[in-house]
């Protein structure tokens, strides 16, 4: 099953510690939902402030009863304000998936977590902003870079920038780290860099905000010829969720995004209920700026992920690349 937003509204046109007990098994930080029926499965998502639609998809998968019994599941929806406790009950068990950053799950599997990927989730959409200057060498070199440089999508995208300027990280511009999206983008507006790497609602809510801001590369130019990489994923506790009922999972996250662009008023209202502000939700569905890429693996995501995992490898971010089990592969 596989939902890409941009070919999605083309067709619309035509077509690891513990946190609360969660009812007699699992933990929470926060109120479950559920709907559906059929085989339960637990979806932790982390929100730190508003909502994201990532864990927004989550949500509404949980309450989207005819979808979820079309695929005959009950999705429950816990929602986490500690990341780290959001990570530890994935690897124990007391969660069965989430929805996140592949590097993070490839990480704790490397160290014996029995944890797999069962699916493509959506890829990139950072950018590139600037005050002005356009992203190439001459404006680059020897400038401040801001980002959230512990995430895996700086990573990731300085190979992109030495890819198409030449340029290295730390060598031939300085790297200014923020603790997230939202932060790098007041940097840059408040003149301490001269460029920032930003993604998801931070590129609507920020450059409405900073109105001084510009995306000079966005995860297209960045990509060059190739796909966006891809930035999310749907790992599982794989001694809790079997491989038939991961492949019902996977495709009932595809059906939701689906149904998410197709009632992007209905999304963008609930996305409003989780603190993010009118019409962010609305515009990333209908723009494409979520770039929803579900589709299950394994599969030709799922050798293109370890290629771009590799390259965490690479930059010393990640020791080693998990076994083929972690994509949900034959050993």
């Amino acid at each position: 099953m596989h939902v890409s937003t941009n070919r999605r509204l083309a067709l619309l046109v035509t077509l690891a510690s513990g946190a609360l007990v969660l009812s007699a098994c699992g933990s929470s930080e926060g109120g479950p939902a559920a709907a559906g029926g059929g085989d339960s499965i637990r979806v932790g998502q982390w929100i730190s402030g508003a909502i994201s639609t990532t864990a927004l998809t989550s949500q509404m998968l949980a309450e989207n009863e005819e979808i979820t019994s079309a695929h005959d599941l009950k999705v429950e929806f816990i929602d986490y304000s500690n990341l780290q406790a959001q990570y530890t009950d994935l690897a124990t068990g007391r969660i069965d998936v989430i929805v996140g950053g592949p590097e993070s799950f490839a990480s704790s599997a490397a160290k014996g977590a029995p944890l797999k990927l069962v699916g493509s989730f959506s890829r990139s959409n950072a950018a590139i902003l600037s005050t002005g200057p356009e992203l190439s060498a001459d404006n680059l070199r020897g400038k401040r870079l801001v980002a959230a440089t512990a995430t895996s999508t700086w990573q990731l995208v300085r190979a992109q920038i030495k890819d198409l300027t030449g340029l290295e990280a730390e060598k031939d511009y300085q790297v200014v780290t923020a603790d997230h999206s939202n932060a790098a983008l007041q940097q840059l507006a408040a003149g301490t860099a001269d460029f920032a790497m930003a993604w998801n609602e931070s590129l609507i809510e920020g450059l409405a905000q900073f109105p001084n801001l510009t995306i000079v590369a966005d995860h297209n130019e960045l990509a060059g010829a190739k796909e966006p990489f891809i930035q999310f994923a749907i790992a599982v506790n794989s001694d809790n969720v079997d491989g038939e009922v991961a492949e019902r999972l996977v495709a009932a996250y595809a059906d939701q995004a689906a149904w998410m662009v197709e009632h992007a008023d209905e999304a963008d209202a609930k996305g409003v209920e989780g603190g993010r502000k009118d019409g962010t939700v609305k515009e990333m569905l209908t723009s494409g700026l979520v770039n929803y890429d579900i589709k299950p693996f394994p599969g030709p995501e799922a050798d293109e992920l370890r290629e771009t995992l590799q390259v965490v490898v690479d930059t010393g971010k990640l020791s080693q690349l998990p076994p083929p089990s972690f994509f949900n592969e034959q050993s």
